[in-house]
């Protein structure tokens, strides 16, 4: 039996989710007398940790970036591990590179993630990760040959097994956050570009709203928090992107999303119909996985998505997904009005979706590549 340990990122949240929780918890249902698996986020990284991490022969680390001084007992630890033969490995699910885009670059830039990340690469014997095409851009730095794609996956019973509610429209869904700014200024306004009987058919549901947490972070050049503070809901990007949608949309509803680690996240679609996934061309995006498609296909939801990378690797136009090939409103109301206009399409590219991704994307069928993986070095 080999013993191993995964050290997460975080204990929250869908990357928790798809990247520990999720696929350890599937490697003890399916491999039990193969493996014992620990889940320990509380690691400080200190001379009793190693000696604790010493007792297992594979250690597993999501991302692999901390703040200055732990990173320095990170990379210790790794060290001392590696002497003593514990298998180490890296997974990852993100580029290590915001970019200039993303909401959260000075952060990344202040605590020298892209720095880190290349010594990181020094020190791991495997790095597993989640797309064929990120993999290549890991390959750049690390040997191809030991990295591994093990895509994120669903079980064929979960959270997400489809349980669709009755309406009389077709529901439009947009879920996101913040970090999501410029992805989903792409489909604001696109409502005023469809007809009063198209707008009489539909609805638009806005999954996430999240007023409760919202808070107003001030940062210094460097990107280091100096202070937070509750926000005031009208300065809450939800309510600034919500009165957007509601000024072109006559039937709108709001969902507040709930945690995915209490089995709730996924019931948000059992009240949509066509999910609406806008994306914005860039390396970092680039880098992600179809997990919208994934949950999509597993809850029979059709969808509409930017036709950038990494949906532009999986998605068939007209076939599993109708893909939108410029960043602008009147595209996307193009899309959602093929789906109106044309008998039968919405059913056809979801159950094509469904098909597709309940069997590649199965989580048996991955934990089973996955425990061949392990049981091998």
């Amino acid at each position: 039996m080999k013993k191993i340990l995964f050290i997460p990122s975080t204990t929250s949240g869908g990357v928790y989710f798809y990247r520990a929780y999720m696929p350890m918890k599937q490697l003890t249902l399916q491999y039990p007398e193969d493996f014992d698996i620990t889940i320990n986020s509380s690691l400080s990284f200190t001379e009793s940790d190693c000696e604790y991490a010493r007792g297992f022969d594979i250690v597993i680390v999501h991302n692999g970036l901390f703040s200055a001084e732990v990173q320095e007992r990170f990379w210790k630890m790794l060290i001392y591990l590696k002497k003593k033969k514990v298998t180490l490995i890296l997974d990852l699910d993100d580029y290590w590179d915001y970019g200039t885009q993303h909401p959260y670059y000075e952060v990344c830039r202040f605590n020298a993630f892209p720095e880190k990340m290349m010594i990181n690469f020094k020190l791991f014997d495997y790095v597993t990760t989640t797309t064929g095409w990120f993999k290549t851009v890991i390959s750049k730095y690390f040997d191809s040959n030991n990295v591994i794609v093990f895509p994120n996956a669903l079980p064929s019973e979960s959270q997400f097994t489809p349980m669709k509610t009755k309406s009389d429209k077709i529901r439009l869904g947009i879920t996101g956050g913040s970090s999501h700014t410029e992805d989903i200024k792409q489909v604001l306004g696109f409502g005023r570009m469809l007809t009063e009987k198209q707008l009489d058919s539909i609805e638009l549901v806005f999954c996430g709203y999240d007023n409760e947490n919202a808070e107003k972070v001030t940062l210094d050049e460097n990107g280091k928090i100096l202070s937070k503070e509750k926000m005031d809901e009208k300065d809450n990007w939800w309510w600034k992107t919500e009165q957007s949608f509601k000024s072109c949309f006559r039937n709108y509803r709001r969902v507040c999303t709930k945690s995915i680690m209490d089995g709730e996240y996924g019931k948000i679609y059992n009240d949509i119909d066509v999910l609406l996934v806008p994306l914005t061309d860039t390396y970092f995006n680039a880098c992600k996985s179809e997990l919208k498609f994934i949950e999509a296909g597993f809850t029979n939801t059709a969808v509409i998505a930017s036709a950038v990378k990494p949906y532009s690797l999986w998605g068939i136009d007209g076939t599993d997904c109708i893909m939108v090939r410029k960043p602008a409103p009147e595209y996307w109301a193009q899309a959602v009005k093929k789906i109106l206009n044309k008998k039968g399409l919405l059913e056809y590219i979801r159950d094509n979706n469904r098909k597709r991704i309940t069997k590649e994307r199965s989580l048996e069928r991955i934990t089973g590549d996955r425990a061949q993986f392990l049981l091998s070095i």
